[in-house]
């Protein structure tokens, strides 16, 4: 970058000096930029242009939205610094007065970004600011939200428990005696259970042979004919009550 400094308006109006490249170059933009003019005197940086290349340089009053008009062409060298204020001329600024218009366009940028500077940082901590509220404000709606979920596990338990007692069945304890029979009892009740199973065994033997000979009638009398003597083991009580029921 190129230092241009320097008393450029003799007058020391003040206002806007407009710079565009003629044509865009690695590093500038082919859009036109805007420096101060305090005094009649600028103080900014500028690329250095290339071989066949010029910056269009016009001056604008402040607050003029209008279409620059660009009045001279600057083709900057690789330089440090470049003094534009014209020396060796009868209406140059003194020496003092130009090094005070510079002074003053340099603290007039300065002053331009130290505001920009302090307004970025009044931004960022509004912004800091609001963070931390919407942070106060979300912990303090966590633990609302925390403490509403322990009152209402609390209420679940004890409704549980309500429950639990309600539903409880009741226990009673009967308490019964059974006594024991002695060996010669136990051995007349296996007795008779034997007995029983016997008679039971026999009831049914009856029933059937009461069933068989029913059916031996009633062939009998739709033929005519005696049944054939029915074949059983002779002796048995299953063929004596059958003879004895035939024989009636």
């Amino acid at each position: 970058m190129t230092r241009v400094y320097g008393l450029l308006f003799e007058d020391h109006r003040s206002g806007i000096l407009a710079v565009q490249p003629s044509v865009p170059f690695f590093g500038c933009e082919r859009y036109e930029q805007h420096y101060d003019v305090v005094d009649g005197a600028i103080d900014f940086d500028l690329l250095p242009t290339p071989a066949g290349v010029f910056y269009n340089v016009g001056f604008k009053s402040l607050g003029d939205t209008r279409r620059t008009d660009f009045t001279l062409r600057w083709t900057i060298p690789n330089y440090g610094e470049i003094d534009i204020t014209p020396n060796g001329q009868a209406h140059a600024p003194e020496p003092e007065k130009v090094s005070t218009s510079v002074d003053r366009v340099q603290v007039r940028r300065l002053a331009t970004e130290l505001a920009e500077a302090l307004e970025l940082a009044e931004k960022q901590e509004r912004e800091i600011a609001e963070i931390k509220l919407r942070e106060e404000q979300l912990r303090q709606k966590f633990e609302q939200h925390k403490r509403d979920m322990e009152t209402v596990l609390v209420q679940r338990d004890q409704h549980i428990a309500k429950l639990s007692e309600a539903n409880t069945p009741e226990v009673r304890t009967v308490v019964k005696h059974v006594p024991v029979p002695p060996a010669p009892l136990q051995e007349r009740i296996d007795t008779l259970e034997l007995e029983n199973q016997r008679l039971r065994a026999l009831n049914d033997n009856y029933y059937q042979s009461v069933l068989k000979l029913h059916q031996l009638k009633l062939e009998r009398a739709q033929s005519g004919q005696l049944p054939d003597p029915v074949m059983e083991v002779p002796g048995t009580p299953q063929q004596r009550l059958i003879n004895k029921l035939l024989a009636k």
